[in-house]
């Protein structure tokens, strides 16, 4: 089994020092919804960030990331036969875990209004038979929960490995869920490899080490 972990991921709601920036209400009026209860999306709030927390506008609110990861996991052989499980660690130490058989929606908007469900409510759909939850969890604390010690860390600022020799049948790989700069969470004592001289968006990651997987342990 391949445990992804898309972790530090820049996933939020709109944080309160910007509840009351005009970009914010602009945009919390035209979804007819309270500013505490949006997605931070850098799409309609980079003017806010960028005043409001200077030198983050170019890694803060990308929810974007989170979808594309999960699209093109979710909708892998590897887990349609399976043998994946992936789960998403937050910035602010949130774990999002999601069932194999969960659709998730090709529109970024109504993924958008999922993912805003799901840090109101904590689950969607239902609490009874949820498909996707939220926990309290660090990334190690969600580590430790999977129990795994076979555990890498994909880091443009490891050394370059070929992905047939380092992946294992029982693994975590660990994904950066930003698009630039550093791991908040400490992933230093992991094993920090690379797949390419230039650093990779996370979702072309996820795939190349998807389809490494695959042809290794002919999952196809």
């Amino acid at each position: 089994m391949l445990h992804l972990i898309l972790a530090d991921a820049e996933l939020e709601l709109v944080p309160e020092e910007l509840w009351n920036h005009p970009a914010v209400i602009k945009y919390s009026q035209r979804r007819n919804k309270k500013s505490k209860n949006l997605i931070l999306d850098s799409n309609f709030h980079h003017s806010a960030i960028r005043e409001i927390f200077p030198g983050e506008e170019n890694r803060r609110g990308r929810p974007d990331i989170v979808h594309y990861f999960l699209l093109n996991s979710l909708e892998s052989p590897l887990n349609l036969t399976n043998n994946l499980r992936v789960y998403v660690h937050t910035r602010n130490n949130q774990t999002i875990f999601i069932k194999k058989e969960t659709k998730i929606p090709k529109s970024y908007n109504r993924f958008i209004g999922l993912m805003e469900d799901l840090f109101h409510n904590g689950f969607v759909p239902s609490k009874r038979e949820p498909l996707i939850w939220m926990e309290d969890m660090s990334l190690n604390k969600l580590i430790n929960y999977l129990g795994i010690d076979d555990i890498v860390v994909l880091n443009d600022k490891g050394n370059i490995e070929n992905m047939q020799l380092f992946l294992s049948k029982d693994q975590i790989l660990i994904l950066g869920g930003f698009p630039s700069g550093d791991f908040i969470s400490d992933v230093k004592n992991y094993k920090n490899v690379s797949i390419f001289k230039e650093p990779l968006i996370s979702w072309v990651v996820a795939y190349e080490l998807i389809s490494n997987y695959e042809m290794k342990f002919s999952i196809l």
